[in-house]
């Protein structure tokens, strides 16, 4: 049974034991105390079962609502990306670069640090970058260490990857 039709069927037991719970309290306030002595522990234990029950309903309720939240992020996430591609395809050549930079202010990178990113990005090795900007390779290894942070990547592949993925074309 798929997670609909449990809930389906769950809430209908709920409604009519509610139900049912209202007509016994309204038979039980209406008729003397005395008839309801020996069914107390049947009593009792349907009011038990209607507690439990809105328990389990709460935190089923819960859930559902963290996991509808937790898909809202990811829909967020992958809305990002789709917009981002297409201000790329719009323009590749121009787009390409001005969302780089828009995309490395998001993260906050340091003007160092995004000139290192773009390097990166033109493919030039740690040593090359070193070379180039006339620093040490242990202090572009602490700002691409710094980058890839910053970016929430794993390294020099995943980072290419993130800005040339939307000019590549989807796979049949």
């Amino acid at each position: 049974m798929n997670h609909r039709k449990y809930r389906i069927s769950f809430l209908w037991f709920y409604g009519i034991s509610l139900i049912l719970w209202i007509i016994q309290e309204t038979y039980t306030l209406t008729n003397p105390p005395d008839i309801f002595d020996r069914y107390r522990v049947f009593i009792a234990s349907f009011e038990t079962l209607i507690a439990v029950s809105s328990f389990l309903t709460i935190f089923i309720l819960y859930r559902e609502l963290k996991q509808e939240a937790g898909e809202n992020n990811q829909a967020k996430v992958v809305i990002h990306d789709l917009k981002r591609t297409n201000r790329i395809l719009k323009g590749p050549e121009m787009n390409f670069w001005k969302e780089a930079n828009q995309q490395m202010n998001e993260w906050r990178l340091t003007e160092t640090e995004k000139e290192i990113a773009i390097l990166i990005l033109r493919g030039f090795s740690h040593q090359q970058i070193a070379g180039v900007r006339q620093k040490s390779l242990r202090t572009v290894e602490n700002q691409t260490a710094s980058i890839y942070e910053k970016s929430s990547m794993r390294g020099k592949l995943e980072f290419i990857s993130f800005f040339l993925t939307p000019l590549l074309p989807e796979e049949d």
